[in-house]
C-alpha cells in the first residue's frame, strides 16, 4: 500500500501506533512495518525539440512537498487495522491519500481572449449513441463545427434528440454496419468525404469521449474552446512526413505523474485522429481497413513506412469513455464487451502483425486481454521540418489564459 500524504510527522505516529494482535504470537502482538519512500517523485525533464510552438507543459512544485509511504499489508487482519487507524473503510486499491493538500491552482480554469475554429473538419461517428451523445455534446459545449455520420436505419432516432442538430447529420449511403467490418467502412467513406470537399487533412472522433483537456502543473482542465483542436492541426502543418496526430487518453495523465513528456512522437494514435489524407493516400496502398484494430493497424502502416511519424500530445488529452463500457459502438462485433470477443480482437491483430504484437491480460482492472505493442522501440523515425518552418517559439498557449475561477 502507498500512503500519501503532505503530513508525513502525524502518519508515522499513526503507523507506528497499529498493532497487530495475532493468535499465534505467544507475546500478543507485533506492530506494522512501513518505509518511507525517499526521492519517490522522479521529475523527468519535459525539454525535447519534437515540443515546441505549443501550450506550456510542467509539473507542480506541490508534488515534492508530499511523502510517500510504503506499507505491506501481508494480511487481511493488517488490512482492516491500517484503515481503521486512519478513519477509511477498507477498499482494493494500491494506494490511500491521508491530509493531502490540493493542488494550489485547483480552483483555476481556462479562459480564451478570443474563439479558435479547428481548420479541418471534424467526423464524429456514432453508432446506436443517440441518447448517450458524449462527443457530441462536448464539440456543442466547444462551439465548434462539426458532422455526425448515421446510419440510414438511425436517422430518425438521432434527430429526435433535442440537443443534436439536424443540420450538423450527415447520413451514410447505407447501413455500413451490416457489412460486419465495424467501423472501416463509414471511415473510409469520411476519408473521401473530406477529399472530395478539398481538405488535404480530416478529423475523426469517437462518439464516446466526455470532453477535451489540458495537462499542466499536473492538472487536468477541460478545453472548452475550437483552439484545443487547432493546436494540434498546426503542429501538424509543420512536418513534412506526420502522418497522423491524436491526443492521450485522460485516465492515463493521473495527477502524481512526474515522468512522461509532453508529447510522444511514434506511438498509437486512439480515437481523436488527424489523419493527413493527402500525405497517406500516397504512401498507403490502403485507407482503413480490416474488422478489429484498425486504428492500431493504421498507426502499424504509417509507421511500417520507414520514414513516416505519429504524434501523440500529452499537454492535451480526451476524455474517452472506456471501450465497451457504453452501449453502442462497435460493442457488438466484440460479443457485447465478453472477454471472447476481445480475444478474437487480439487474435485479428496477432495475425497481421506477427512478433510485434503480443498479449497481455495487466491492460485492464477486469482482466480482459488485450494486446501489446512497444512502438517507440520498433520505430525510431525522425520528424522533418518543412522549409521555412522554425522552432521557434517553444511555448504557445495560445488564447488560453489560465486564472483563479474563484475571483
Amino acid at each position: 500500500m502507498k500512503l500519501h500524504t503532505s503530513h508525513a510527522r502525524e502518519v508515522k505516529d499513526i503507523l507506528d501506533s497499529i498493532y497487530i494482535y495475532d493468535e499465534y504470537n505467544l507475546f500478543g502482538g507485533y506492530n506494522l512495518g512501513y518505509k518511507e519512500l525517499k526521492g519517490y517523485w522522479h521529475y523527468k525533464d519535459v525539454e525535447t525539440e519534437d515540443y515546441f510552438g505549443s501550450p506550456e507543459y510542467v509539473w507542480s512544485e506541490h508534488l515534492k512537498q508530499r511523502a510517500v509511504f510504503d506499507v505491506p499489508l501481508n494480511n487481511k487482519v493488517e488490512k482492516e487495522e491500517f484503515f481503521k487507524a486512519f478513519g477509511q473503510k477498507p477498499n482494493a486499491l494500491k494506494y490511500m491519500h491521508y491530509k493531502v493538500e490540493d493542488n494550489p491552482l485547483s480552483s483555476y480554469e481556462y479562459q480564451y481572449t478570443h474563439d479558435v475554429q479547428p481548420k479541418y473538419p471534424i467526423y464524429v461517428i456514432s453508432k446506436g449513441r443517440w441518447k448517450n451523445t458524449y462527443t457530441i455534446d462536448t464539440l456543442e459545449e466547444m462551439g465548434v463545427n462539426f458532422y455526425i455520420c448515421v446510419e440510414p436505419s438511425e436517422y430518425e432516432l438521432y434527430v429526435a434528440n433535442a440537443k443534436i442538430d439536424p443540420k450538423k447529420i450527415l447520413v451514410m449511403p447505407e447501413d455500413f454496419s451490416k457489412q460486419g467490418n465495424g467501423s472501416v467502412p463509414v471511415r473510409n467513406w469520411v476519408w473521401e468525404h473530406s477529399v472530395q470537399l478539398g481538405y488535404p487533412k480530416h478529423w475523426v472522433l469517437d462518439d464516446n469521449i466526455a470532453g477535451f483537456f489540458r495537462y499542466n502543473h499536473n492538472l487536468q482542465k477541460q478545453v472548452k474552446n475550437g483552439v484545443f483542436f487547432r493546436i494540434m492541426e498546426d503542429y501538424s502543418d509543420k512536418f513534412e512526413n506526420l502522418g497522423l496526430v491524436g491526443c492521450q487518453y485522460q485516465s492515463f495523465l493521473p495527477q502524481i505523474l512526474t515522468k512522461s513528456p509532453p508529447i510522444i512522437i511514434n506511438t498509437r494514435i486512439y480515437s481523436t485522429i488527424l489523419i493527413n489524407a493527402e500525405l497517406l493516400d500516397q504512401r498507403l496502398e490502403q485507407r482503413w481497413r480490416g474488422r478489429y484494430n484498425e486504428d492500431t493497424d493504421l498507426t502499424l502502416r504509417v509507421l511500417s513506412t520507414g520514414d513516416l511519424c505519429t504524434a501523440n500530445f500529452q499537454s492535451l488529452a480526451s476524455g474517452k469513455i472506456t471501450t465497451g463500457r457504453s452501449k453502442g459502438g462497435n460493442r457488438e462485433i466484440y460479443d457485447n464487451h465478453q472477454h471472447s470477443g476481445y480475444k478474437k480482437k487480439f487474435d485479428a491483430l496477432k495475425e497481421t502483425w506477427g512478433k510485434i504484437v503480443t498479449l497481455t491480460y495487466k491492460k485492464h482492472s477486469d482482466g480482459r486481454p488485450h494486446h501489446c505493442i512497444e512502438y517507440t522501440k520498433l520505430f525510431k523515425h525522425k520528424l522533418k521540418l518543412k522549409d521555412g518552418v522554425s522552432r521557434e517559439p517553444k511555448i504557445n498557449n495560445y488564447n488560453m489564459i489560465f486564472t483563479d475561477a474563484r475571483i
